[in-house]
């Protein structure tokens, strides 16, 4: 219903009614991972509010987008836990009705045909086997293997046959991701890493003869910071960068591909000619390979180069930010909003790649994006999905011809976006962020009040702050409370030199920047200086809990899942992230006193203001042991908090009810800490 003007009541800050409640915030989220076509039809998989969240696989069509059927059924959950961020857990053989996916239960892959049941291509190992990656290829299903029967984590990228037969196709780096055959089933591209590296940092293109067991690598293009080049050129990195990020190689032909590289300052899409594998002759015995051919950066040729930036961070496996047909390429290029580019190749740019940047933007919504996912480029359509500062996640059809939208379902199920936030992208304290004032159709502060604002931080680090409607930003702006989103240096979205701005710094950078930002804000009158909070998980916890122990500007922080202890950190978690601090505070041991000296948990004495903290107890990433000694400290300083353990969540929680009770948790914290009376909360 539209509110007239006499409908609007005038009431203090926090004390807004709202719609938006934590339980509308848990119920209608049904975010979708991933999408792709099969001819007409249309699959894509969603969480499923109403099944404990577990992730599940609608079918629907193009000309009947209204019309779905879920096709997993209850009891099996697609999720990977390769690295433990899993991504790319399903795919669609073209050639048949069959669907692959990983089961979250036991990480098997299994195969199935819609109607009828489901039964497993992989051996039961009790999870300790992980699939992930998928990408289905002529001669069968490329998959990232992670073995986690040893106390050192084995992969490999492997092809499962129909029939179950596994054939090992790589091993050459610890890291994988991007599986990719030429279209002759000659060569294996994929992207490596090696650690300390994070594959932000610096990675590997790797080429590899599959022809014989022996698979030899025939090239590499090595961005890892070992045998990176070195120019003058201040483009280029220097001897002390970490490398050159390189990600996604996609084959053109069996002589060419396409593949993203950040060796210019920001990630941006190049072609890279190649000789073909099957002209090579063939090795069988691994002792008689000759040297893999070592490729300069000065053969990659631009192909799209929007002056922002093509690629990100990979935390999900089988993140795609462009995708070709030989006739067009679409990207998503990203900065403080996302933007849809195409460029039409000729034919003799399907070899090398356009000798200039001849790109064009697709604009039909007239809608600000805040991002954008790639997911899947069928004969008529591109499917994608996007967060606009005016709708939350939709996803898309885009017709290829006319670049009309059309919209096949949504991540949210309810119908309150009135009272979503209005986002706005700006610089404050010269820092990148996203500001959503207090937003409610029916309320409107005092003239006099400033607002409260919570600002919330970002995970990674190397996330980024978007402008988007979210119903969990939303649930605090439309009861009166402002959310502010920082950029700090690390985050991506702005060049490779802002995201190393965090390199050795992290904790000291993040937090001096948040603070520029929101002694911005301050100084523009948008907040009052007096009821400001902040908030983040994972990474975003750490620096909340650094920003407490250092500064006086808050008064009072949430951390989610936030990082305590740098040292227990490297001991605890996983072998994705086990040498992360290396590049973000420095190596251990010889960082052992940085380690040391800015975890929050040896500062909790310099804490002065009331903290909460939220943690699940199966976490593999931050584990509860970490949530708990910091608020053990936290007794013995006598610092006030609030501490909730939630039983059978993870890294990032997915119960509804756990959802519900963190986030009236963590808005009661601050209505406390504000001093908002309870008892006054208007209707």
């Amino acid at each position: 219903m539209k509110e007239s003007p006499q409908d609007v009541v005038t009431a203090p800050y926090g004390t807004w009614s709202s719609p938006l409640g934590a339980a509308e915030v848990a119920a209608g989220a049904a975010p979708i991972f991933d999408a792709a076509f099969r001819g007409d039809e249309i699959f894509y998989s969603t969480k499923i509010p109403a099944e404990k969240a577990r992730t599940g696989l609608v079918r629907t069509s193009l000309s009947r987008p209204g019309e779905r059927e879920q096709v997993i059924p209850t009891g099996f959950n697609i999720r990977s836990a390769v690295h433990e961020y899993g991504g790319a857990s399903w795919a669609l053989d073209q050639n048949s009705e069959v669907i692959y996916f990983v089961n979250a239960a036991d990480q098997r892959v299994w195969q199935i045909i819609p109607g009828r049941a489901p039964h497993a291509l992989t051996p039961d190992t009790s999870g300790r086997i992980r699939y992930g990656d998928l990408h289905m290829s002529p001669w069968g299903l490329l998959c990232v293997r992670e073995d986690c029967r040893s106390t050192r984590r084995e992969r490999a990228i492997v092809l499962l046959t129909k029939h179950g037969t596994t054939n090992v196709l790589s091993t050459h780096s610890h890291f994988m991701a991007w599986p990719r055959l030429s279209p002759d089933g000659s060569s294996l591209a994929f992207i490596g890493w090696e650690h300390p590296n994070m594959p932000w940092d610096g990675t590997t293109l790797w080429l590899v003869d599959v022809r014989t067991p022996a698979t030899p690598a025939v090239a590499v293009l090595s961005g890892d910071g070992v045998e990176r080049p070195r120019r003058a050129d201040p483009g280029m990195p220097s001897p002390t960068d970490p490398g050159i990020s390189l990600l996604q190689p996609e084959f053109t032909s069996d002589s060419s591909l396409h593949v993203i590289s950040d060796h210019h300052g920001q990630w941006s899409l190049y072609g890279l000619d190649i000789d073909p594998v099957a002209s090579r002759p063939l090795v069988t015995d691994d002792r008689q390979t000759p040297a893999p051919e070592r490729i300069g950066f000065d053969r990659l040729r631009p192909v799209i180069d929007t002056g922002e930036e093509i690629g990100g961070a990979l935390w999900q496996l089988g993140t795609r930010w462009h995708l070709n047909d030989g006739d067009e390429v679409w990207a998503h290029s990203q900065a403080a909003t996302a933007t849809l580019v195409r460029c039409r190749l000729t034919p003799s740019d399907t070899t090398l790649g356009p000798s200039d940047t001849a790109w064009e933007t697709i604009d039909t919504t007239g809608e600000t994006f805040g991002t954008i996912e790639l997911l899947d480029l069928g004969r008529t359509h591109l499917l994608l999905t996007a967060k606009s500062t005016r709708r939350p996640g939709v996803l898309y059809a885009v017709d290829r011809v006319t670049g009309l939208f059309t919209e096949i379902a949504s991540e949210r199920l309810d119908t309150h976006q009135g009272y979503y936030s209005r986002p706005q992208v700006g610089e404050l304290g010269g820092v990148p962020v996203v500001i959503h004032p207090p937003h409610n159709p029916r309320f409107a502060a005092p003239v006099d009040e400033l607002p409260p604002f919570v600002v919330s931080i970002h995970g990674g680090p190397t996330g980024q702050a978007t402008p988007e409607m979210t119903a969990r930003t939303s649930f605090f702006t439309s009861q009166g409370i402002g959310v502010l989103e920082v950029n700090y240096g690390g985050s991506t979205g702005f060049g490779r030199a802002w995201r190393d701005r965090l390199r050795g710094g992290w904790g000291v950078v993040d937090v001096e920047d948040t603070v520029a930002a929101v002694n911005g804000l301050i100084a523009a009158e948008l907040a009052d200086p007096n009821r400001i909070a902040i908030s983040g998980a994972s990474s975003g916890g750490w620096t909340v809990l650094s920003a407490l122990a250092s500064t006086n500007v808050f008064a009072c922080g949430t951390s989610y899942f936030g990082v305590t202890d740098l040292m227990r950190f490297v001991v605890d978690t996983h072998d994705f992230e086990s040498h992360y601090i290396d590049g973000l505070v420095g190596p251990w041991p010889a960082a052992q006193d940085e380690y040391i000296t800015r975890s929050p948990i040896r500062r909790t004495s310099d804490i002065t203001v009331p903290v909460a903290v939220m943690q699940g107890d199966r976490d593999p990433i931050v584990p509860p042991s970490q949530a708990q000694e910091f608020v053990d400290t936290l007794e013995l300083a006598g610092v006030e908090y609030i501490y909730r353990l939630y039983k059978g969540e993870s890294h990032g929680f997915v119960r509804a009810e756990t959802i519900i009770d963190s986030l009236e948790s963590e808005f009661g914290f601050y209505v406390d800490v504000f001093g908002i009376p309870r008892a006054h909360q208007h209707g």
